[in-house]
């Protein structure tokens, strides 16, 4: 299905050309994921030699140029698709776009810019806003949709408060009826266990979440941690770097609003095993393999767990604060805290060998506690049989 724009006939003074030109047609057409179709008819008093199209997210830093073939003449007719498998791009944006035309002495005119907004049409979208929040969801039922809004924006506040963010336009966020049909509108290759993501050039978060059972807690889970990307990205902006995946993801796994049950587990394994990864080898990411992945996810919390614990809430405000100066993440540690990745590597294993060799206490202590107590309920229980003989 091909959702159109169609636009009237616009006359334009000409831009360093002595030509005049008329546009009548405007069109663009989405066929997601395949491709973008573009239409242009426009008449001029001297033949046009060229033609290009200029096409950019409405807040992309980037514009793409395509040029069709023509033969040259004063009125054309043209039709090009944009492959957008090819030249993907996120559904849910915006793209802002325009023709121009040239001719033989270099001269050029421009057309009007028009805007696209470029969905999924293989949906029907639902549209909800609620503050800060412009939901398009391919999900319709009114609890889901409201579930989806009060956790987005919850998340917002929340984490705003926590650290002095403030975001200064509304986050787009779509929402897909099931993991599978997410990951049909990424790029190729993408690894298979997202279920979500986050964009902050485009302040915009993907999900795919099914309806019905658990839903509210996927919901919770995804929409909270997605969320929070932007609101990081936020309070790092800055021309130059971005934070380090141990930081960026930790801080979202650590406040996002449901926890992942599988995280303890896997964390406590590999620690036992010898096998955490380092700070340095999650800078980058979390790699493809889904266990590895869950592990990334796993350590890099715990290590948001012990700068909470460590330096509170304050000290991992000064660190974000710290990355918008365009520094290294060394630079960052020590500005904000006082000591380096490596150090921070071996204070935050030792904290997690300290915690787990208390914890092992405490549930011998609890043991013994136990044990006796029942040692002594049998020996009560035996004294009372003995008097009533």
């Amino acid at each position: 299905m091909l959702a159109l724009l169609v636009l009237t006939v616009f006359p334009v003074q000409p831009t360093q050309a002595a030509a005049s030109v008329q546009f009548h047609d405007l069109a663009a057409a989405v066929d997601f994921p395949e491709r973008i179709v573009f239409t242009l008819e426009v008449q001029a008093t001297q033949p046009i030699q060229r033609v290009e199209l200029r096409y950019r997210p409405l807040l992309g830093a980037v514009t793409f140029v395509a040029r069709p073939h023509i033969t040259p003449a004063p009125a054309l007719s043209v039709r090009y698709e944009r492959d957008m498998r090819v030249n993907y791009l996120p559904p849910g944006i915006d793209l802002t776009y325009r023709w121009r035309v040239v001719f033989a002495d270099g001269s050029w005119v421009d057309s009007p810019a028009r805007t696209l907004r470029y969905l999924d049409d293989r949906y029907q979208w639902v549209q909800r806003v609620s503050g800060p929040v412009e939901l398009y969801s391919a999900v319709t039922d009114e609890r889901y949709l409201e579930q989806a809004l009060t956790i987005t924006t919850g998340s917002i506040t929340d984490f705003s408060q926590r650290f002095g963010v403030e975001l200064e336009r509304p986050v787009r966020v779509l929402l897909y009826p099931s993991p599978e049909a997410l990951r049909s509108a990424l790029p190729l290759q993408s690894e298979e266990w997202i279920g979500g993501l986050a964009l902050p050039e485009y302040w915009l978060v993907l999900a795919g979440i099914a309806p019905g059972i658990g839903a509210e807690e996927e919901l919770a889970r995804i929409l909270s941690h997605e969320v929070l990307h932007l609101v990081i990205a936020r309070a790092t902006d800055n021309p130059f770097t971005t934070p380090p995946a141990w930081l960026d993801e930790g801080l979202a796994t650590r406040y996002q609003m449901a926890d992942d049950p599988r995280l303890d587990a896997v964390l406590e394994q590999a620690r036992r095993s010898g096998k955490l990864p380092s700070l340095r080898a999650l800078g980058s990411g979390f790699g493809a393999d889904p266990e590895t992945a869950l592990l990334g996810y796993a350590a890099s919390r715990s290590v948001v767990e012990y700068l909470v614990a460590t330096y509170g809430e304050e000290g991992v405000a000064r660190l974000l604060a710290a990355y918008r100066e365009g520094v290294t993440d060394d630079e960052a540690l020590e500005r904000s805290l006082g000591l380096g990745v490596d150090e921070l590597d071996q204070s935050w294993k030792a904290w997690l060998a300290e915690r787990a060799a208390t914890q092992q206490g405490s549930r011998a202590a609890a043991a013994i506690v136990l044990g006796v107590a029942a040692l002594a309920a049998v020996v009560a229980l035996w004294r009372g049989s003995r008097g009533s003989w």
